[in-house]
């Protein structure tokens, strides 16, 4: 009975407040597809300045205030595999890039554009992992799974796919998750990482673990602060979140900023696309909207 209560409550918990009706976007997805084609565009090039920023735009790279000179597109020498989601009710596009450094390495950059009237950006958020755990096999041929449409049949409400990957977060503190959320072959991969259904990952110094099963236990992290969900996308069956992760358990507590796309087909989470990266000295993500 007790068991019940509880997974009642967490449930009640993180659904999400019924939101105002959506307003005829000024840019639709194509649109939002194009102005982060255009941004890439000019950050590869090397003309960052040609960016139309507004006035007061917010720009960040792995939670740190930055000019938009200087974030880690300017170390990239190529794109290799881009993914994009766009979300004409919020305004915001995604990427998903694999990318080739200036030193021949493999780098991973997520990139946020928030649009508003005019087609100007006011937020850049990037999340750049260009650590030696970037797996080239998969940054650099991302799979197409993420962007295929789902039929009909397959898809959730934009309700329902938010509500999902709360609960997801929520469970970042709890560690109790919702596994009927899970497909059972879930897959979970930390730029390019797979650390579940293996039998070791090297991120989390684990022995086998499923996604759901992969939260469980006593981790040293949680609670998962700041949460955002800028992208949900149904006809592709995509939700993207943030979140601030915090470790009280180990010495000077770090944090880490998360950054994942979830794929969810038939109301199930198939594979997580995770960046992850550990914070010293940050107290926010920034953007409060």
């Amino acid at each position: 009975m007790t068991c019940v209560l509880v997974a009642s409550l967490a449930v009640m918990w993180v659904t999400p407040a019924p939101t105002a009706a959506a307003q005829s976007p000024s840019c639709d997805a194509s649109c939002l597809s194009k102005s982060m084609a255009d941004f890439l565009k000019a950050m590869t090039s090397g003309t960052p300045t040609s960016v139309p920023l507004t006035e007061s735009a917010e720009i960040r790279e792995n939670a740190k205030l930055v000019s938009l000179s200087d974030t880690t597109w300017k170390s990239v020498k190529s794109i290799k595999s881009v993914m994009t989601f766009a979300d004409p009710v919020t305004g915001n596009v995604v990427s998903r890039a694999g990318v080739e450094l200036a030193n021949d390495k493999p780098g991973y950059i997520s990139t946020r554009l928030k649009l508003v009237a005019g087609g100007r950006i006011a937020d850049v958020e990037l999340s750049a992992d260009t650590s030696n755990h970037v797996v080239a096999d998969y940054v650099w041929k991302l799979d197409p799974l993420f962007t295929t449409t789902l039929p009909p049949e397959q898809r959730m409400t934009r309700i329902d796919l938010e509500a999902l990957a709360r609960r997801y977060f929520h469970a970042l503190s709890t560690h109790i998750p919702v596994v009927a959320d899970f497909d059972e072959h879930c897959d979970r991969y930390h730029s390019g990482q797979r650390i579940t259904n293996v039998k070791l990952n090297t991120v989390e110094s684990s022995p086998p673990r499923t996604c759901p099963s992969s939260m469980e236990g006593n981790p040293p992290w949680g609670p998962a602060t700041e949460q955002r969900f800028p992208i949900v996308d149904p006809e592709h069956g995509i939700v993207m979140g943030m979140t601030l992760l915090h470790y009280p358990k180990l010495p000077n507590q770090p944090k880490m900023y998360v950054s994942e796309v979830f794929k969810v087909i038939d109301g199930k989470i198939v594979k997580i696309d995770n960046i992850g990266l550990m914070l010293e000295g940050v107290t926010t993500l920034g953007f409060s909207h």
